[in-house]
């Protein structure tokens, strides 16, 4: 049966169960502070995790033994990542915040070798990422707007302007749609869509939302 893996921030673990919710199993109950993001790479077996609170990049099989640490130099405070399975390579967001520290996405190797800084411009609080392989494009969201660049960090775009706060963001490359939660206290939350350029933004859930 089909899986879903999550972080729980209250009680610091990384969970899973079965695709319907039943069978419910802690994975990874010690070690973690603020676990943020997780990412799934089937092939391999693994899954990846940024911790804010530890300021790390994790990672550890799908049953949870072996946990690794990947990155933990120049990480301040990690928030969404993403997997490139064919080229091996894990993408994250960097809300660094201090005036010595930019914000930044950056990549690395599965094994947390070759780091690179590949956006550090006009950021404020990045937080989701996702890759769109087909067209070899990186988005993310960041305080008041959602950018996009080449895999390589290059070419930065911003694709909406929005008065609200952007976190989580997934791609339906299919149907060229974006779509990502956006936070501001209950009754002003909502998650939008748009087309992958930006235009077109629509409201779909603008009601029964605190924080998305």
């Amino acid at each position: 049966m089909r899986k879903m893996y999550w972080t729980d921030l209250r009680t610091s673990k990384i969970q899973c169960a079965n695709a319907d919710g039943s069978d419910v199993k802690d994975l990874v109950t010690t070690g973690l502070r603020i676990p943020n993001s997780i990412a799934l790479d089937g092939d391999e077996g693994k899954m990846y995790w940024t911790d804010a609170g530890t300021s790390k990049i994790q990672r550890a099989n799908l049953d949870g033994s072996d946990v690794e640490d990947l990155v933990v130099t120049d990480v301040y405070l990690p928030g969404g990542m993403t997997v490139h399975g064919k080229k091996r390579k894990i993408y994250w967001t960097d809300a660094a915040w201090g005036e010595t520290v930019e914000c930044k996405v950056q990549r690395a190797d599965l094994d947390g070798s070759h780091v690179e800084t590949l956006v550090f411009t006009e950021m404020s609080i990045p937080n989701g990422i996702v890759l769109d392989l087909d067209m070899g494009k990186i988005y993310w969201t960041d305080l008041t707007k959602i950018q996009r660049a080449n895999l390589d960090g290059s070419y930065v775009e911003t694709l909406v302007f929005t008065e609200l706060l952007p976190l989580g963001i997934a791609l339906d490359v299919g149907e060229g749609k974006m779509y990502w939660t956006n936070y501001k206290g209950a009754g002003v939350s909502k998650i939008q869509r748009a087309d992958l350029d930006g235009s077109d933004v629509e409201d779909l859930v603008t009601a029964g939302l605190d924080r998305p």
